[in-house]
């Protein structure tokens, strides 16, 4: 047995010398130079971005403003109310504007002097027949088009029932009750009310996934293959174990990554909530979303420790995109599957692959977003089962691979019985 492959006499329990290489590796992380100015720079470009989407994007919150000139001022009244309900193509209350008296050119903005204009569509009640006037026709919006002619419609054939001695409250009940009600039997389970915002988050939890793995799997491994190169690893492994060594890196350069990307998002939602970018209702802190966090986790955890064992294998800097480029090729794979996906969830392929690791991590959480996967799907063991299995695997390659200089190790060879 080689002397990387021998369980160091320090006294020290495995998870105390976790804990130690854990905080070594969270200090370094943290503190470093590159890695602080990493953070402001994606801070700065964070909010950067959101304020000036803000800035660009704040006239959409505007209300669609529709001007009423009625004959007088009863009339304005009454019609008021009933274009209280009409909404825009946005689904926002329109704001009705009285401009009874005045003239409908300066109203819109039109005309020398008119000034800013009042309203962005005038409904004109003062000719015989209605008129709805916009500055041009692009500034028209259907749905309030739509809305304001069944209103007048309404109204229209209430007055006509009024003169034949009817009751319109009556009739206007009838016909309501004549609206065919549209129901699915089988309905997609992305029509749900909340799906649009639960999607929203899982997609952002998968982004900041795919962030994690690239930073803190390249940070894994460059730092096992610089270790390796000064041999610093042989004082290290005289101290520890290799597999607490493995472990230590990934979870102190994972809580590392973890915090600095954590307080990169906590900053941009305060900044887009204080913006008014985000939406008005966001999904709670409920079991989903924990699952979500949950296997977040446990992927990092899978690629972490795959990265560190491809590190292990090389011993110059310049060599290691050739063993870790692979490794973030095939976590993209299920990145990708993550956004494919939404188009056909019961695919059998998607069920198949949400319970292969590292597909589990991300395919398992979209389909309990999507309501695909039941709770007893969502059991983790299957990943945490194979993690210490990966963990052990990445181990061996780590401890046999780690102490050879030069050549790069063959898989094949660092998975061999016999060192060479």
């Amino acid at each position: 047995m080689s002397s990387a492959e021998q369980t160091p006499h320090t006294g020290m329990s495995r998870s105390a010398e976790i804990r130690l290489v854990a905080g070594r590796e969270l200090r370094t992380q943290l503190f470093k130079r590159a890695s602080l100015v990493t953070a402001v720079v994606m801070l700065v470009l964070a909010v950067g971005g959101i304020l000036v989407y803000a800035r660009f994007s704040g006239g959409d919150d505007d209300p669609y403003r529709l001007g009423v000139i009625a004959p007088d001022a009863a009339a304005s009244s009454a019609i008021a109310s009933d274009l209280a309900q009409v909404k825009d193509s946005e689904g926002r209350t329109v704001s009705i504007v009285d401009l009874t008296g005045s003239a409908a050119g300066p109203a819109l903005g039109i005309g020398d002097g008119a000034g800013e204009a009042r309203a962005d569509m005038v409904l004109d009640l003062t000719d015989q027949r209605p008129r709805l006037l916009v500055t041009k026709e692009s500034d028209s919006d259907r749905a309030v088009t739509t809305s304001v002619t069944a209103v007048l419609q309404q109204s229209a054939l209430a007055q006509k029932v009024t003169d034949l001695g009817g009751d319109p409250a009556a009739v206007a009940g009838g016909l309501l009750a004549a609206v065919p009600q549209v129901e699915a039997l089988d309905p997609p389970r992305y029509d749900a009310a909340d799906f649009g915002p639960r999607y929203g988050m899982l997609l952002t939890i998968d982004v900041l996934l795919i962030a994690v793995i690239m930073a803190g799997g390249q940070i894994v491994a460059m730092g096992v293959v610089e270790e390796k190169s000064s041999r610093i690893v042989e004082i290290l492994l005289a101290c520890v174990r290799p597999t607490s060594l493995l472990a230590g890196k990934v979870l102190g350069t994972g809580t590392a990554v973890i915090v600095q990307y954590g307080l990169i998002g906590i900053v941009a939602g305060v900044t887009a909530k204080a913006a008014g970018v985000l939406p008005d209702t966001l999904p709670g802190l409920d079991s989903v979303l924990i699952a979500i966090v949950m296997w977040m986790v446990i992927g990092y955890a899978i690629a972490a420790v795959a990265y560190g064992a491809a590190g292990s294998l090389v011993s110059r800097q310049e060599d290691a995109p050739n063993v870790t480029t692979p490794l973030t090729m095939i976590f993209m794979v299920p990145y990708m599957l993550t956004f494919a996906m939404i188009s056909d969830p019961s695919k059998m392929i998607y069920h198949v692959l949400a319970y292969i690791p590292p597909f589990s991590s991300w395919l398992m959480p979209a389909r309990l977003v999507i309501g695909e996967s039941s709770w007893a799907e969502q059991l983790v063991a299957l990943a945490i089962a194979t993690l210490p299995l990966l963990v052990r695997l990445a181990a061996t390659i780590y401890t046999r691979a780690v102490t050879r200089t030069g050549a790069r190790v063959r898989l094949k060879e660092a998975l061999g019985r016999q060192n060479a």
